[in-house]
This record gives structure tokens, C-alpha cells and sequence, in this order.
């Protein structure tokens, strides 16, 4: 697992692939940990990577949690959805040549139709 800590050592990410961000970016210590557990703090102290104490969550930080999942739950969908950015503007450039900026156009009913397919909760 690759494991990146700010310069002052405190925990950033962990991920199986370093994205290329962090690649030779002299803000952030990049290490790998063969044992990394999720439910553990870690640190980057003197050199060395330091596992702390397992991470106990509150009643209230699981609500919190839990909310948010909620409420950003139609985020991932629709994005997946969506087509690309060249075939929106496709549309775009098509509804304006067809004086169809309006609802009726085939930008906004292929975008609107996403929409209601992945509401908001």
C-alpha cells in the first residue's frame, strides 16, 4: 500500500496506485507499508512510519457519515451517466444551430433525463 503523510508527518492518503500528483512532489513523504490497516492513525515520524491507536468513531461522526453518504449518493451515478464532454457539446453546438436552446433541446433532455434518473435525496 502506498502511504503519503504531509511534511509535518500527519496521515494524507493511502492508496493502492500513487497518483501521479504525488510523483516527485517534494510537499508530500511517499512510503509503502506492506501491513497498512484502516482502522489504525498513522504518523511519519524521524524517518520512520509510527502506526497509532485504532480509530474509534463516535454515535455522531457515524451519523455525520452516514448523512453525507446520503445526500452525495447521486454523484457517482450520474457521472458514469453523463456523456462526454465532446458529445455534450456536440449537442450543444447542434441545438444552437436548430435555434433549440430551450427545454426542448437535445442538450438539456439528455442531461435533465440523468438528472431524474439520479436524484438528489
Amino acid at each position: 500500500m502506498v502511504v503519503v503523510f504531509n511534511l509535518n508527518g500527519d496521515f494524507h492518503l493511502a492508496s493502492k496506485k500513487l497518483n501521479k500528483f504525488y510523483k516527485d512532489n517534494n510537499d508530500f513523504i511517499v512510503t509503502e507499508i506492506d501491513n497498512f490497516d484502516i482502522e489504525y492513525l498513522y504518523s511519519y515520524v524521524d524517518g520512520e512510519v509510527i502506526k497509532g491507536n485504532k480509530i474509534v468513531l463516535s454515535d455522531i461522526e457515524i451519523k455525520e457519515i452516514e448523512d453525507d453518504l446520503i445526500k452525495t449518493a447521486h454523484i457517482q451515478p450520474r457521472k458514469l451517466a453523463y456523456p462526454s464532454i465532446e458529445e455534450q457539446l456536440d449537442k450543444l453546438f447542434h441545438d444552437i444551430d436548430n435555434d433549440l436552446l430551450n427545454k426542448t433541446g437535445s442538450f438539456y433532455t439528455s442531461i435533465k433525463s440523468i438528472k431524474d434518473n439520479n436524484p438528489k435525496k
